[in-house]
Parts: structure tokens; sequence; C-alpha cells
């Protein structure tokens, strides 16, 4: 423990003393404008502004690539590594050769809103659980932190001079609030701020660039603040995760419809065994007799004069045929003996399961009970579990099946197509995603976020992320009651979407940002806005954690995404993720971080109002 708190002291002192060294150079002449870039690095840098394509995509696989580096166990993790890198080559191709990156802000918001869906789409199913267990707690902590962080910076104009524009210019930047940074210019462009002459004029220019530089540097060190926290208090994140998850879904639960894990067969009390035909008595006898004679145990396939067969009943069996038997391991082991030695190597073996859901709507299914379809058409499959409006039910031979009910079944590829002619057409594991799904869960998400509510000048909304994450849990928890429900929407596809929507996006913010962060240190703004901006960053959630841990007890994984949530920072959130490798974080993002971005845009735009 001691280790990992050393080490992680080491990581956040190198990334101090990164901000020193800026800080320092606020002190230094201005660089010289370069007509032409130079060198072989400047040559560089200009080729990459003018195909940024290829700049933000290396920018992310090299930031993946450093993100997987770990001293002694502790690294920044890729969404920090990228926002550093990026901010790196920024301010070093602006400094130095006065060229400037400028990615469009449309790719970065496409980017950004695939991440947010895509967290959406995975957590649903447990959002309902989570908010069930933690709802006050989530609620109090998307209060404390960002009053507290409101507080402390207004409290610093008591100890130094701020230029106007930087008190909400700071206060968006620290918590990486984008609706609040936008309350702010609103407020100042109304002309209804206390200010005027040179004042109001230097305050968009004061407000626009200390939120880029805070937003910046709070995004990165915050992100690997999140790493490390539940280390800093001695909870182990991972453990953590997977005691909610078990406490959520429960010990015994199979995973929900629709899930990721949800065509994950697991342990299955069933075996495929191959016995050659040796017993006198079933020379002559048909396959049909031998299915009579073990009625629980399925005959797949036969080898028989030299080929083989998927059996009809109707096929006379011989001495020196071989079959392939399904069926419990008990019943296996006692009715082999009577058909003869099980043979080891066989061409029999390569027998294909599928694991599938069935939506239950037939007349001739809706009313029976599983004993009764198990007599009808049981032979051969096994019934994983039974689901019914987004809940598990016991699997009993007198469990009566309602129609919607989803049954997930695992069996041989000619036994499940043969239940399409009562059950219908099965929901099967698909590598393709529903493209039309997506494109309206998007916009309607969006479309969400995007409704306003004036008050007194101030218009309140949702925001994009918001709005899409209540769309996308909502659609993964309507995927639960009918997973046929939006298409198939395979996990491969949406932790792609999480991954690369994420850290594109966050690329983008850095390699826009280097010119923000160079007219910081000109402007002599930097030594202000840093450590007023370091205090209203990470003192509140510091203190937001231990009251989570200590006095609400909460599970430390849920307890990182509130916090995430609550400093709204979806980076951040990515980073708990990843340091409990675990779903569980977003489960306390959403609720924190609706409430606490109303807060600080209500809050940003009396601070513009004040000056």
């Amino acid at each position: 423990m001691r280790s990992q708190l050393r080490h992680t002291a080491l990581l956040a002192g190198a990334a101090v003393v990164g901000l020193a060294v800026i800080a320092f150079a606020q002190g230094q002449p201005a660089p010289a404008v370069q007509p032409h870039p130079h060198g072989v690095f400047g040559v560089v840098l200009d080729y990459m502004r003018r195909q940024p394509f290829i700049l933000l995509f290396l920018v992310v696989a090299v930031g993946y690539a450093l993100g997987e580096l770990k001293v002694k166990g502790v690294g920044m993790g890729s969404t920090a590594a990228t926002l550093l890198l990026a901010l790196i080559v920024s301010f070093w191709a602006f400094d130095a050769y006065q060229i400037q990156y400028a990615l469009p802000e449309f790719t970065s918001t496409v980017f950004f809103n695939l991440f947010i869906f895509a967290i959406g789409m995975k957590v649903g199913p447990q959002f309902l659980g989570g908010i069930h267990r933690e709802g006050k707690h989530l609620i109090l902590l998307s209060l404390l932190v960002p009053l507290l962080s409101a507080a402390l910076v207004y409290a610093s104009r008591y100890f130094t001079h701020l230029a106007p524009g930087l008190l909400a210019g700071i206060l968006s930047g620290a918590n990486t609030a984008t609706p609040g940074f936008g309350a702010a210019q609103a407020a100042l462009a109304s002309g209804s701020a206390a200010l005027t002459g040179d004042a109001a004029r230097q305050a968009p220019g004061n407000l626009t660039t200390s939120y880029a530089f805070l937003y910046c540097i709070s995004m990165v060190l915050f992100t690997v603040m999140m790493s490390v926290m539940p280390k800093m208090f001695g909870r182990d994140a991972v453990a953590d995760g997977k005691k909610m998850e078990k406490e959520l879904a429960g010990e015994d639960s199979a995973p929900l419809p629709g899930t990721a894990d949800s065509f994950i067969r697991g342990y299955m009390p069933l075996d495929l065994r191959v016995f050659r035909v040796e017993n006198p008595a079933l020379e002559g006898r048909t396959v049909a007799d031998l299915d009579h004679a073990h009625p629980r145990v399925a005959i797949e396939r036969v080898y028989h004069d030299g080929r083989v067969y998927n059996p009809p009943p109707d096929l006379v069996l011989s001495r020196g045929d071989e079959v392939a038997m399904l069926g419990p391991v008990s019943l296996l082991l006692a009715g082999g003996p009577h058909i003869g030695p099980e043979v080891d190597d066989s061409k029999l073996r390569n027998v294909k399961f599928d694991t599938v859901e069935f939506i239950v709507h037939d007349k001739q299914v809706v009313g029976k009970t599983l004993g009764e379809l198990a007599l009808r058409m049981g032979h051969g499959i096994y019934l994983n579990a039974l689901f019914r409006a987004g809940d598990q039910l016991p699997v009993s031979r007198e469990q009566v099946v309602n129609k919607g009910d989803v049954l997930r079944i695992t069996g041989s590829s000619k036994r499940v197509a043969d239940l399409r002619e009562v059950l219908g057409p099965p929901v099967k594991p698909s590598l393709s995603t529903d493209i039309i799904t997506l494109g309206l869960g998007l916009a309607a998400g969006a479309l969400l976020g995007a409704i306003t509510i004036p008050l007194h000048g101030i218009k309140f909304s949702l925001g994009s992320a918001v709005g899409l994450l209540i769309v996308s849990i909502g659609l993964s928890i309507l995927r639960t009651h009918n997973p046929a429900l939006g298409g198939p929407f395979p996990e491969s596809a949406r932790q792609l979407l999480e991954d690369v929507g994420l850290n594109v996006f966050i690329a983008i913010l850095g390699l826009n940002s280097g010119a923000g962060v160079a007219h910081a240190i000109e402007g002599g703004l930097l030594g202000p806005t840093l450590i007023i901006g370091s205090i209203a960053a990470f003192i509140p959630p510091i203190i937001g954690w231990m009251v989570g841990q200590y006095i609400f007890k909460m599970n430390s994984a849920v307890l990182m995404g509130a916090i995430a949530g609550a400093r709204c920072n979806s980076a951040g959130m990515r980073a708990a993720q990843e340091a409990s490798k675990s779903i569980v974080p977003a489960i306390g993002y959403p609720v924190t971080f609706a409430i606490s971005n109303l807060l600080l845009t209500l809050i940003c735009y009396l601070f513009a109002l004040m000056g």
C-alpha cells in the first residue's frame, strides 16, 4: 500500500513540476513569430496541421500505448495519457512554431455522443438497482461537490484580485462544466454583467482562456486521481465492483436478455458422449427404438455404413455404428453400457451448439407449463433461464409461460432450428449492429438534451450527454424485456464505440487547446488561475469521497462514478471503469452529472453577472 501511494505521489509530483515549468515560462518573453515552420519538427508539425486526420489518430494510438505503461502497477490510463499527449503536441506546435491546430468541434461532439450512448447501453439494467440502493447519497454528493467548489472559488476574491471573467472561467474549467461556460458567455454577451469599459472588453477573453486552460489541466489530473483514489483510502475498487455486480444481479442469476453476457452459456449439466453399438439386442433396431429406450437422452448424430447422419427416426442400426448422445452425464453413464463402449476419437463429436432466446407469442405455448412444453419439444435442448418483464423466474415443471416471456435455450443447431416452427424466430448472438436504432437513439437523446427551459434570462437544458444517457439507459432496459427490440447490438461493437468515442473526443480537446494555454501564460493569468482552479477542482471531490466512504458507507466502485459525475468529468468516469475493471461506476454517474451540471450552469451565470 505504501509503495502504491509513493508511486502515485511521484506521478502527481511530475505533473506539478510540469505545471511549474509552464508557470515559470509566463515571466519569459513571448516566442518570436515564425513566418514559416523551420527544422524537421516544424515541418512535421505543420504537415500534421494540414492532415488533421493523421494527426488525430496518431495521437489516439500513441496515447493508448502510453496509457498501457505502468510503473510498479501505477499508470495514467489511456484517457489521461491521450489528453496529456495531445496537450503537449498542441502547446509545442503553437509555442515553438506558431502552428495552431483547429480540429472541427462537430467531430468532437459526434465521438463524445457515441461514447455516452455506448455507456448507457451497457449500464441500463444495473442503473435502476443502483439508484434504488444509493439514490439519496447520489443526490447529496451531486450537491456537495459543486457547491463546495463554487464556495472556494468565491472565497478566493478575499485573498487575491481576479481579473474580470475569471471567476466563472475558473469554476467552469476546474469542474469541466461546458454548460456552465456557455451560460457565463451568455451572461457577458447580454450586457447585464456589472462591468464597464476595459473590464467589459477583457472579461470574455479572460473567461475563455481560464476555462480552456483549467479544463485541460483538470481533466488530466482528475483522471489520474480517479484511478488511484480507492487505493489512497484503502479500498479495493476491483473487488467492490465485482461485489456490486453480484448484488445487483443475484448470485445465481443469469445475465438479463439484451445484455452483453446474455448468450454466454456458462455451466450446463449436459454432455455429449459417443458410443459404439456392440449390444446384439440393438442389431436391426431403429433410432426411434433407441430414443424410446432413453427418453431423456437425445441422439444427435449417427455414423452408419461409412456416412454421418443427422439420424431420421427410421434409420436401422447395425453393430459397429457410432451414436452421439446428448443428455445429463448421469444418464449417459448409466445408459451407455447398454449400447456399447465409449469412443474417444470419433467423427461425431463436432456437434455445434447454439444459445438463443425465444420470445413467447404463439397461442400454442402461452398458458402451458414448462413441464408440458418439455414433453412436447424439450428433447435434446436445455432451458438456461426464463425471464418475464426483465426479471428472472425460477425454472420448474409447474411454471406457467405467459405471452412475452423470454426463454433462453441451448441445443444443437438442428434442434434449435426445429423450435422455430412453434416458438418463432430466435434472437441469436450477432456480429452486426442495428444502425437504425443507433441513429434514432442518438438523435432522440440529443433532442432531449437540447430542450431548453428559460428562467429569468438563463436557459436550462439537460445537455446532450444527459439526454443520450437517459435514452440509451431506457433502451437497454427495454431490451431486457424484449431482446429483439432495437435489433442486434453486440458487445464488441458497443465497446468499440465507448473506447474510440471518448479518446477521439479527448484528443481533439487537447489538440485544440495549445493556443489557449499559451495565451494564459502570455496574459499572466496562469498563476492565480492555476492555484485557485486546482483548489476548486480537487479539494471538493476528495471531501466528497470521504463523505461517501465514511459517512454514507458507499461501494467504492459506485462512489467513483458518483464523484466523476459530480465533477462533470466523463474521462474520470472512464478511468474509474478501467481502475475497477467494471461497468459499475457508470451507475453512480448520470444522476450526479445531471444535477451538478444544472447547479454549475446557474452559479457560473451568476458569477459572470458579478464580473
